[in-house]
């Protein structure tokens, strides 16, 4: 039997997307090249599928590549950690003031296929010794590591560094803010169009008034790294200006924030709902042109768990995350993100996980996978979404007055026990 498969907003040649058969059985199905579209009278584009009735399957298969693939790969990232840490500087150059015009596509069109290179930042950070002391942040770091190793990101100082505050290890991997800061410089070091990276941090988050009068809440939510006490702590200002602004469009940087008040972490203008489907934007945005997601353990106003699992102590975002990914390799980002609620609730958590874009996309059929591929290349190619954004930068719409320190449920240190 033939039937009609018509092609979500936002999707385009060499992407896959799931089907469902005549039996009502889920196929894999590859978007052919725009040649092979239809469209109906209301302009959406279909194209036609053939079932095989004995067997269910599909007579005619398309290849996963596609006039979208890209035809230069770069060659692998050479700079190491350790060359990258010796001549690098912590001190942080905030994004130029003020929106920019910028070359932008609307939604709808061909993504971006990845060029095969991946690189990866993993944080985690116990305080051990600290009266604030965690379990399970390193063991966070170190499962993110082998979900990452399964899905096409090296293990080697060029494409994969991993902070944590084990006493054995260097002064150079301690997960200091000085060490963060040149960190994120050498994820950002060399990224093209077609790079795919990730971002994991475990530890402790906090909030501190916004006297830029940009926060809707009135809070800059923070990240806590180890000497906190003498270096103070990483704004999401900083985070979104050292990783968000600088990835170029065309690349896709992937983030997972296992902290108290991590929901805007990354300051990305996107918020979707799960249950409305629907993405809402900052009351003032900070606009960029490449594809960052975030997926956070908690809302702004929330804490996160530190719990045991069978693996040993970890952060109850980053447990449910990667037990969701192993549960559903292959889900579009609702999908995947209602898993991860799922997973949350049956352990009795009350946090509640977000996901924030900073492009909107169709979280309803766009695949979400780690790397250029899912485990064992047997998945779906995950796509790039192209820059959608006219300008970049930050924009103020409503001047919002800074919260007041120990009011409205926020709070900085007292929150985490850090007097």
């Amino acid at each position: 039997s033939t039937m009609k498969v018509h092609i979500p907003s936002g999707m385009g040649p060499g992407q896959r997307i799931k089907v469902r058969s005549p039996t009502g059985s889920e196929v894999i199905k590859t978007i052919p090249n725009q040649s092979e579209w239809s469209y109906e009278t209301d302009g959406r584009p279909f194209f036609r599928m053939t079932f095989d009735a004995q067997s269910n399957t599909t007579s005619n298969s398309y290849s996963t590549t596609s006039s979208a693939t890209m035809s230069y790969r770069p060659p692998p990232h050479s700079t190491t950690w350790r060359e990258f840490h010796t001549r690098a500087s912590s001190r942080y150059n905030p994004p130029p003031i003020g929106m920019t015009s910028v070359n932008y596509v609307p939604r709808g069109l061909s993504s971006i296929t990845p060029n095969g290179r991946h690189k990866s930042l993993l944080i985690g950070i116990n305080y051990t010794g600290t009266r604030a002391a965690l379990r399970g942040c390193i063991n966070d770091a170190k499962n993110m590591q082998t979900l990452l190793l399964r899905n096409g990101f090296p293990n080697d100082g060029s494409h994969m560094l991993m902070l944590t505050d084990e006493r054995h290890r260097g002064s150079e991997y301690q997960p200091t803010a000085s060490n963060i800061m040149k960190a994120m410089a050498w994820l950002m070091n060399d990224v093209q169009k077609g790079d795919v990276l990730f971002f994991h941090f475990s530890g402790h988050g906090g909030q501190v008034p916004d006297k830029t009068g940009h926060e809707a809440d009135g809070w800059n939510e923070t990240l806590i790294p180890l000497d906190h006490t003498r270096a103070g702590q990483i704004s999401d200002d900083v985070l979104w200006g050292s990783l968000v602004y600088n990835l170029p469009e065309g690349a896709r940087l992937t983030a997972l924030m296992d902290m108290c008040h991590s929901g805007t972490g990354l300051d990305l203008p996107y918020d979707y709902n799960v249950n409305t489907r629907r993405w809402t934007e900052d009351v003032n945005p900070a606009h960029s042109k490449g594809d960052a997601v975030l997926f956070s353990g908690c809302e702004d106003s929330q804490t996160s768990a530190d719990v045991q699992g069978y693996s040993g102590a970890g952060g109850a975002m980053t447990l449910a995350f990667t037990k969701a990914y192993q549960q559903c390799p292959s889900a579009s980002y609702h999908e995947f993100l209602s898993v991860v609620k799922r997973e949350l609730r049956k352990k009795r958590h009350s946090q509640r996980p977000q996901l924030t874009s900073s492009q909107q996309f169709d979280a309803n059929s766009r695949i979400f996978s780690l790397g250029h591929e899912s485990e064992g290349g047997r998945g779906i190619t995950s796509m790039i979404e192209p820059n959608h954004n006219p300008q970049v930068g930050r924009q103020k719409r409503r001047h919002v007055r800074p919260a007041r320190q120990g009011f409205g449920g926020g709070g900085g240190n007292d929150l985490f026990g850090l007097g």
